[in-house]
């Protein structure tokens, strides 16, 4: 079965464990590095969650957790807005599934 793992600071999760999402908390560089090693510990399919804000010192062990076929670790804003990490990795996504890069003018 497929699961959907969440790491975000803990005002931002706990409202999803009702839903059955697995929920890390985290609101530091260390604690998010911990929680993804163990979100990405079992080697079940899953969907891992995580801010931009705490996804921005752990790009290495992101992309490595990323060539594992069973995981896909997708970051997302949070209540402070985007940082522009989640348009990045979809950019490259896009790019490397269809060959042409997407520019999005403002």
């Amino acid at each position: 079965m497929h699961k959907i793992k969440m790491i975000a600071p803990k005002y931002l999760v706990a409202p999803l464990a009702i839903l059955g999402i697995e929920t890390y908390p985290a609101n530091s560089e260390a604690e998010a590095r911990t929680a993804l090693e163990r979100a990405g510990e079992n080697k079940e399919p899953a969907l891992i969650l995580i801010t931009e804000q705490l996804a921005v010192d752990l790009q290495a062990e992101i992309s490595l957790l990323n060539r594992r076929p069973e995981l896909n670790i997708v970051m997302i804003p949070d209540n402070q807005g985007s940082i522009g990490l989640a348009f990045d990795q979809i950019n490259e996504l896009v790019k490397n599934s269809i060959g042409a890069e997407v520019i999005i003018r403002k």
